[in-house]
């Protein structure tokens, strides 16, 4: 049971972090090609964060089962009782301080660069199916507004890649025994 926690723990991981990847690597460059059309842009963008947010749930939820599930059954007993004695203590408490941060700089990007570039992306189509509701100037400053909201947007994925991969990075240094398990002081 414990080599298929495990996996499930590591295909979870790959599931969530795979997709950042591609978002910032592929989608994202990609949607940059639709430039006349906000309204086919925004759709695109929706079912791609929708897609991605479903994974990103199922995989949370299955990396915390499958890590509370490893963690009780796996871990040895006096390296649960006295985690400080051990590598395993500072690098299991440094993965979860850096899962934390994901969690929280992704929720930060859904609810302030998804609501603010969501705002603009209607003020924009509004203006495409209305062009005399706005001047050219504010139509152009929305425009510019919207594209300066999705490059601060696209910057701040890289934070969150980045929390992404170290958290990673963490989880694969606590599976390898012979190091997490050894003792700190001898």
């Amino acid at each position: 049971m414990g080599t298929i926690a495990l996996a499930l723990h590591v295909t979870a991981a790959a599931i969530l972090v795979g997709p950042q990847i591609l978002m910032f690597l592929a989608v994202v460059p990609a949607t940059w090609l639709i430039e006349d059309d906000e309204r086919l842009k925004r759709g695109v963008t929706r079912v791609v964060a929708a897609r991605f947010g479903m994974l990103a749930t199922i995989s949370i939820v299955v990396l915390i089962v499958t890590g509370l599930y490893q963690y009780y059954t796996i871990v040895p007993v006096n390296v649960r009782e006295s985690p400080e004695e051990y590598v395993f203590g500072p690098l299991f408490s440094l993965k979860m301080i850096m899962f934390v941060v994901t969690m929280i700089l992704i929720g930060i990007h859904m609810r302030y660069y998804g609501k603010r570039i969501a705002g603009l992306s209607d003020r924009v189509i509004a203006i495409q199916d209305d062009p005399f509701s706005a001047s050219t100037e504010e139509a152009n400053e929305v425009r510019t507004e919207l594209e300066r909201a999705r490059q601060k947007s696209f910057g701040f994925s890289v934070f969150i890649l980045g929390a992404s991969l170290v958290t990673m990075w963490l989880g694969v240094a606590l599976g390898h025994e012979s190091f997490a398990w050894a003792q700190l002081n001898p």
